[in-house]
């Protein structure tokens, strides 16, 4: 299959970069996927874990010279990439007050790539602040989400990165529950649901999690017959007349799990 330009060229900028960088190689169609709209224009590009600086130069120059790169990062030594013409923020990604004066200074973005500590909570924090000072429509991607699941950051417990973002997906499906108002779940945390209103997408790949964000743009769902049938045409509803179930095998890495998955109307 052949590689696309954009994937071909981001792996020769990752590749030429003057300074150090590593990533993971899946990452990289990732990017190219997600990013690639962005080639060529001004955009505000927003990367937090720069401190090597070879991604700041893969970064700049894929997207081109109009692109207005900015690294975050909390170690002070960062800074030094002001001089080769990258804005730089320094300070804790774990602190809500040090992005909501950072977004100040930034303004509008369209992309922020959560490449930081990688612990769950400073995940979390980054990807709500950037909800609340989304404006315009952006991707907001975390990376290294593996470490949901690894023993070193394993502080978080039950209520890792990928839960919570496992969890917000459910928000989603909220904007549909007035199709069903007898049978889905009463809402009852409306504040979630206004913190992830502007969310259109939550997308899973191997190792990074991107929300797409479209703040202006998402309406509630309705149901639209292409025309309405005749009293004699509508369809039988059959899906209750099969099989009342099925033994599956449950998706879970670490314990084998076969499950008798009951049907039937409740």
């Amino acid at each position: 299959m052949p590689v696309s330009t954009d994937l071909a060229e981001l792996i020769d900028c990752f590749k030429s970069a003057p300074a150090p960088s590593y990533k993971v190689t899946n990452y990289f169609p990732i990017y190219a996927d997600l990013f690639g709209h962005l080639r060529g224009t001004a955009c505000t590009f927003v990367e937090t874990g720069v401190l090597n600086g070879g991604s700041l130069f893969m970064w700049r120059h894929w997207l081109g010279p109009k692109a207005r790169i900015i690294g975050v990062d909390l170690n002070p030594g960062a800074e030094k990439w002001q001089k080769a013409g990258f804005e730089i923020y320094i300070g804790d990604q774990g602190d809500p007050g040090f992005w909501r004066q950072t977004f100040e200074k930034i303004g509008t973005f369209d992309v922020l790539l959560d490449d930081g500590g990688h612990q769950s909570f400073q995940q979390i924090v980054t990807l709500t602040e950037a909800l609340r000072a989304a404006k315009t429509n952006c991707i907001v991607a975390v990376e290294d989400t593996i470490t949901s699941l690894m023993r070193e950051f394993s502080a978080h417990k039950d209520h890792s990165f990928l839960e919570y973002a496992k969890s917000s997906t459910d928000i989603l499906l909220a904007r549909m529950s007035h199709f069903f108002p007898n049978d889905f779940p009463a809402v009852r945390n409306q504040k979630m649901a206004e913190q992830f209103s502007k969310v259109e997408s939550v997308q899973f790949f191997a190792g990074l999690v991107a929300y797409k964000i479209r703040p202006h743009a998402i309406e509630r769902p309705s149901l639209v017959w292409n025309h309405q049938p005749a009293q004699d045409e509508a369809a039988k509803d059959f899906r209750y007349n099969g099989v009342n179930g099925a033994q599956v095998d449950w998706p879970d890495l670490y314990t084998q799990k076969s499950l008798l998955i009951q049907g039937g109307k409740t």
